[in-house]
């Protein structure tokens, strides 16, 4: 997927990644990684299946205990290479499987001497860790300046431009979210979101599907993040 770690490597460093650590089927609903507990290694994801979609959902619990979607990572991403830069190699987040998966499992200390290695490794994985950062800021700014329905517009789009697979009915999202997960990435209700989407039907905009959306107008989606 464009703009996944494996994506940003060239050849040589790419192959020298998929050649470290060992593989390892990840069952759906199973947990990658979960917060708070100390590193255990690094994860690139791969399908478990050739041409299949890969996806799993970064979750974090806030202290009041709440639980936020914080991220999406599909094929050719990393998992918990924030714990292994960490000194205390405490995981942040939980990460779940919504698919089966293959993964690398790749220990920290391989994975940070491949770094040291690789410099082209290093600047990709500080612009990977920029580019998700400028994710949090930008839902943290949405929920500040728009509506649910322009919020929610504005993640599908992202969404879509991220991870889409373009089809002769529109774009599917690439990943598997329900109305409860749109919400959790937006900070809004399932019936705000649910309200929303039904807006965006009527409109001839969007389709929903079991735990997915379609966007059938991309450009005029993208006037509908812009006018309101």
């Amino acid at each position: 997927m464009p703009g996944t770690y494996l994506a940003r490597l060239s050849g040589d460093v790419r192959s020298g990644l998929l050649s470290l650590g060992r593989q390892r089927v990840i069952r759906t609903n199973e947990h990658l990684t979960r917060q708070g507990d100390r590193e255990m290694g690094v994860f690139l994801l791969k399908s478990a299946v050739s041409g299949s979609a890969v996806c799993a959902k970064v979750t974090r619990v806030a202290q009041n205990g709440s639980e936020a979607l914080i991220g999406v990572r599909v094929a050719g991403d990393v998992i918990g290479e924030g714990a292994a830069l960490r000194q205390d190699l405490i995981r942040s987040a939980t990460v779940t499987a919504c698919t089966d998966l293959l993964v690398q499992v790749i220990e920290r200390r391989q994975f940070l001497a491949y770094l040291d290695r690789n410099p082209e490794a290093w600047h990709a994985l500080c612009a990977l860790i920029t580019d998700r950062l400028d994710w949090a800021n930008r839902r943290r700014a949405d929920f500040a300046a728009y509506d649910v329905k322009v919020r929610l517009v504005r993640v599908l789009l992202e969404l879509a431009e991220t991870h889409g697979v373009p089809g002769p009915l529109g774009v599917d999202l690439g990943v598997a979210v329900s109305q409860e997960e749109l919400g959790r990435l937006i900070g809004a209700k399932p019936d705000a979101v649910g309200v929303a989407l039904k807006a965006l039907k009527a409109k001839g905009l969007v389709t929903a599907r079991y735990r997915g959306v379609r966007i059938r107008d991309l450009e005029s989606l993208r006037r509908t993040a812009d006018d309101d």
